[in-house]
C-alpha cells in the first residue's frame, strides 16, 4: 500500500488525517526503519508493508468504535502496534504500552 493509498482508504472509512497526522505516521515510518537497523523491531521495514501491514492494521479496529477520549492498555505492544497508529488518529486517547523487552519499550 502506497502512502497516497493509505490516506485515501482511511478517508473511504471516513478516517481524515489531518496534514499534522499525516506527517507523523511518515516519521513514525521513518524512526521504524533507522531504529530496526539497531534493533530487530519487526520483519517488516518496506514503506509500502509498513502502511499496510503496520498502520492500516492497526487501525482497522477504529472502524467500527470511536477512541476519542478513551483509555487503552497495549499488551505485547512490540515496535508499538497497533497503539501508536491509534494514538496519532486520537490525540486524546490514553494509552499504556507493555512489552517484556526492554529495547521495545526504549524505542
Amino acid at each position: 500500500m502506497k502512502w497516497e493509498e493509505f490516506v485515501e482508504a482511511c478517508r473511504q472509512k471516513e478516517i481524515e488525517c489531518s496534514p499534522k497526522q499525516q506527517e507523523q505516521f511518515v516519521r513514525y515510518a521513518q524512526l521504524l526503519q533507522e531504529w530496526n537497523e539497531k534493533m530487530n523491531l519487526t520483519a517488516i521495514t518496506d514503506k509500502v508493508d509498513v502502511y499496510l501491514k503496520h498502520f492500516y492494521d492497526s487501525i482497522t479496529i477504529a472502524f467500527d468504535f470511536d477512541f476519542n477520549n478513551q483509555t487503552l492498555i497495549d499488551v505485547g505492544a512490540g515496535a508499538g502496534f497497533p497503539s501508536v497508529p491509534l494514538k496519532i488518529l486520537y490525540p486524546n486517547l490514553k494509552i499504556t504500552i507493555v512489552d517484556s523487552l526492554n529495547k521495545r519499550i526504549t524505542f
